[in-house]
C-alpha cells in the first residue's frame, strides 16, 4: 500500500522537485522554500511544498490553454 507522504527530509524534498540536496539546502538559507525545523532536522510539508511550486512565477497549464483556443 502506497501511502502519500505528508512530509519530506531534503533528499526527499530534492527527488520531489527534481533538484539536487545542495540545491534545496540553498533555498532553506535564502529562504525561499517552506521548511520547519525539528530536531535539528530539516522538514518539509508536501502541501505547502506544492503551494510554493503552484505560486511561483511562470506560465500556468492554463494560459497555455488560452493561448491555443
Amino acid at each position: 500500500m502506497s501511502e502519500e507522504r505528508k512530509y519530506f527530509d531534503t533528499n526527499g524534498v530534492a527527488e520531489f522537485l527534481d533538484r539536487s540536496p545542495g540545491a534545496i539546502r540553498n533555498l532553506v538559507l535564502r529562504r525561499n522554500i517552506p521548511y520547519r525545523k525539528a530536531g535539528g532536522r530539516l522538514l518539509f510539508l508536501r502541501r505547502e511544498v506544492e503551494e510554493w511550486v503552484d505560486n511561483a512565477p511562470g506560465v500556468r497549464p492554463e494560459d497555455i490553454e488560452r493561448e491555443g483556443s
